[in-house]
């Protein structure tokens, strides 16, 4: 029985097959993020070693759940050592840490098979053992869709629907907005001392919600206490506040209860699905 495998927007993957006597799948969709990444306001964001494992390790839960011989959830015919291309395909944006992540997660999906089983016999008696150990190519198809947008401060942006990006804009003019705007402007202003050296001061406002955030955030991650100090300001309870602040800046400019073409992105998405899915 045929098998895909699909990543897509970030990442995607389908699987078709049956599974037994008493269960059956025809089609699995897995919308996967990312791994851990630097910030988003230092260009080129680049996927980190944490980025790495996390995606890495997620591949190989797929494998242990899908793909190992030994799972009672693997899919009927799905080659388990040795990657079938004919059985898999992935695909994901034109961006260096989505590429990267996929490249991260195909891995931990069929990891090296070892310099014993990756060795080949030629004609003539000579034999040839792969590099890095068995180290399996899968190729990623680029999609030009949601192209750098690890890069790209919005969400919106990376979408090629104008009429989208015009409702996405319609928030900065909202009450809504203007309120959330003044509200928590000493918020953002008495983050000076943690993020001088990347933000001047006009920038510290909730217009940045995502970015603020997310520059912290990495920072909490990876900084050590002598380039980045402990502060009292950036408690937990601050953080998340600015977590769901960001959320509702993102969630805002790309949904609109009365102006639907705003989330023409996971509409896409979810036509994509269903198309699988029938």
């Amino acid at each position: 029985m045929t098998v895909s495998f699909r990543m897509l927007l970030p990442m995607l993957l389908l699987y078709t097959a049956g599974l037994g006597r008493t269960e059956t799948v025809l089609r699995v969709y897995i919308f996967q993020r990312h791994g851990d990444r630097t910030p988003k306001v230092l260009v080129p964001a680049q996927l980190t070693d944490l980025g790495y494992a996390q995606m890495f390790l997620t591949g190989n839960h797929f494998r242990e759940r899908y793909v190992s011989a030994g799972s009672s959830r693997r899919i009927s015919g799905i080659s388990t050592d040795f990657v079938e291309l004919g059985q898999l395909e992935a695909s994901a944006p034109d961006d260096d840490v989505i590429q990267t992540s996929g490249l991260a997660f195909l891995q931990g999906l069929y990891p090296p098979v070892g310099s014993t089983m990756a060795t080949e016999t030629l004609r003539n008696g000579s034999s040839v053992q792969a590099p890095l150990n068995g180290y399996q190519l899968i190729p990623i198809q680029t999609l030009q869709v949601g192209q750098d947008s690890e890069n790209n401060p919005r969400l919106q942006s990376t979408t090629s629907c104008s009429k989208a990006v015009i409702s996405s804009n319609n928030f900065f003019s909202s009450a809504e907005y203007q309120s959330l705007l003044r509200s928590t402007k000493p918020l953002y202003e008495s983050l000076a001392p943690s993020v001088n050296q990347t933000f001047q001061p006009e920038q510290l406002s909730y217009k940045n919600a995502f970015v603020i955030w997310d520059l912290l955030h990495v920072a909490l991650i990876h900084n050590s206490t002598t380039t980045f100090p402990a502060s009292s300001i950036l408690t937990d309870a601050v953080m998340q506040e600015l977590l769901g602040l960001a959320n509702s800046h993102e969630f805002n400019l790309t949904y609109n209860a009365s102006d639907p073409i705003r989330a023409i992105a996971g509409k896409s998405l979810a036509g994509q699905v269903l198309t699988a899915l029938n």
